[in-house]
């Protein structure tokens, strides 16, 4: 009696896959009639990639460049440098003009690119700006982004995170249009 009812829940298994398969098949049937497209439908690549610049990266404040992590303000712009790091957030600032400018470069074995982001205070924390990732190649090049639309009156970190638990980054930021 107990190899017939594992006997019978193996077949109900296989059947229920089988009709499953035959459904997937029939909704791609009906989706293909109702867009007008006999192809499969890819997922749009929404990365947002830094753009590269011949404006040079230089540093101010910081005595140690080879610091693990550092950070200096001058200016207008936050200063940071970042030797072996797999994430690290800047301190909080304003952005008195609703606009920043993050220039950003980097070299890292493994994963050929980083992330800055933007997040902003919020009671009992900090919560992630829309739209305001973008990604950083590590060939040493400098790269600059723009996060606009941003509420002056609201305080901002920046949050630098390479995707490796193997490899570290090593760096350089330049955020323009901060207030302390």
């Amino acid at each position: 009696m107990k190899m017939k009812k594992q006997l019978l829940a193996l077949l109900l298994a296989a059947v229920m896959v089988l009709s499953l398969t035959g459904c997937k098949e029939t909704l791609k049937k009906v989706a293909q009639k109702v867009t007008g497209h006999s192809e499969e439908v890819q997922e749009e690549d929404t990365t947002r990639w830094a753009e590269a610049t011949a404006d040079p990266l230089i540093i101010q404040g910081i005595a140690d460049a080879s610091a693990k992590y550092a950070t200096a303000t001058a200016d207008g712009c936050l200063y940071a440098v970042f030797n072996g790091i797999w994430s690290r957030n800047t301190g909080y600032f304003t952005v008195p003009g609703g606009s920043l400018n993050i220039m950003a470069c980097g070299t890292a074995e493994g994963t050929q690119k980083f992330k800055v982001a933007l997040w902003k205070k919020v009671d009992g924390g900090a919560a992630y700006v829309p739209d305001s990732t973008y990604y950083v190649k590590t060939d040493g090049t400098d790269y600059r982004c723009t996060i606009s639309g941003l509420d002056p009156a609201a305080q901002y970190r920046v949050t630098i995170s390479y995707d490796s638990s193997r490899y570290y980054l090593y760096g350089l930021m330049k955020v323009e249009g901060i207030a302390g």
